[in-house]
């Protein structure tokens, strides 16, 4: 037995979890691919497959969005990084450029519940107030990356769904990848919260009247997206709405690498990597956090130069450049009940988890 196992079998006894799936790769080589536990526990209790889909939340923001962009920065000779959102939304008070959105350095707001106000989100960004000046701090921010989202289709000239099944899904042959998870493959997904209670109450704090009048979902979320943003645009904002499996993560992490990318030139992907926000306190690249960072989430068991992002719903995904390895952890801890985070210590465990299964490959090595 992995010495890692007892601790997931103790965190899905608690109900932690509900089940996790763990992927562990070294360059394209697959190390470790396990799946605990259980894939739902309401309305029944059903097992984790390998081919259960997950929904990755944040994940999508590097996976896709950032992906997409540095595409059409390659391709668009007319935009470069620098680039001021003005050139696609002209009546935009806001002077900050593609890179501040890619890497929270814009200064807008971290959510807004959009989706209250109708289904054009573009008409609800003038009268957002930044909350800190472009350039000068890391203000983790949804709604930059619905930006980009509304920005990526002014370029790309279609659908931002049509655009990555174009660019990414479709060339790495991701058969188990989706932005809008087709009716027949509903079931093959790990559900998350019962309702969407947790967001409901965010909305609450935004427009008390607008939330009480809202028509929010009320059953178990299966195979939809748990981000309201996202879901009301059809299944994604770009902020999240990606639904995926271990494997094909994995496949999709190979693009942030110089020697295995095929969608960018191996050069843009030290985009990925490099430290573009040498502040104190949060060290950002483009789509990603530096383990570098004051507050790490890869935890000591990854080195300075590492990056990673998390997901709200449980997932998380880390890459070391030392030994090329890849960590992918999946799990839809929100099912059926969205937890407070402060209460469970989920990063805490999550931070735990990678340092051990790091020990047990050394020790394995």
């Amino acid at each position: 037995m992995k010495n890692f196992e007892p601790f997931i079998h103790s965190l899905i006894k608690k109900r932690i979890i509900p089940g996790i799936s763990l992927l562990v790769g070294k360059g394209e080589e697959i190390l470790l691919k396990k799946h605990y536990g259980y894939k739902s526990l309401l309305p029944q209790k059903e097992m984790l497959k390998e081919n259960t889909l997950y929904d990755l939340a944040s994940l999508t923001k590097p996976l896709i969005t950032a992906l997409l962009t540095l595409y059409l920065v390659e391709k668009e000779k007319k935009i470069t990084l620098n680039t001021n959102i003005r050139k696609f939304f002209p009546l935009l008070a806001f002077d900050i450029n593609l890179l501040h959105l890619l890497t929270h350095t814009s200064g807008l707001p971290a959510w807004y519940p959009f989706y209250l106000y109708g289904e054009d989100y573009t008409n609800q960004f003038k009268p957002l107030k930044l909350e800190s000046r472009p350039g000068k701090k890391v203000n983790y921010s949804c709604v930059g990356y619905i930006l980009l989202y509304y920005i990526i289709e002014k370029i790309a000239g279609t659908s931002f769904k049509e655009f990555a099944q174009k660019i990414i899904f479709e060339p790495l042959g991701l058969k188990n990848t989706f932005l809008f998870v087709p009716e027949d493959l509903k079931k093959f997904a790990a559900p998350t919260e019962n309702g969407n209670h947790y967001e409901k109450r965010l909305a609450e704090k935004k427009d008390k009247k607008m939330a009480n009048y809202f028509f929010w979902r009320d059953y178990i979320l299966q195979g939809e997206t748990h981000d309201c943003n996202s879901w009301y645009l059809g299944g994604t904002a770009g902020n999240s709405g990606l639904f995926s499996t271990t494997e094909d993560v994995f496949r999709i992490t190979r693009e942030f690498s110089p020697s295995t990318t095929s969608i960018l030139a191996p050069e843009s992907t030290h985009h990925f990597r490099e430290n573009l926000t040498p502040f104190k306190k949060s060290h950002r690249t483009i789509g990603f956090k530096r383990n570098s960072s004051f507050i790490t989430s890869g935890g000591r068991a990854l080195s300075r130069e590492a990056i990673g992002h998390n997901g709200v719903t449980g997932t998380s995904l880390w890459l070391e450049p030392k030994g090329g390895y890849t960590f992918i952890l999946l799990t839809n801890r929100i099912h059926p009940v969205m937890k407070d985070e402060k209460q469970v210590g989920f990063n805490r465990i999550r931070r735990k988890l990678h340092r051990m299964i790091v020990k047990n490959l050394e020790i394995e090595r």
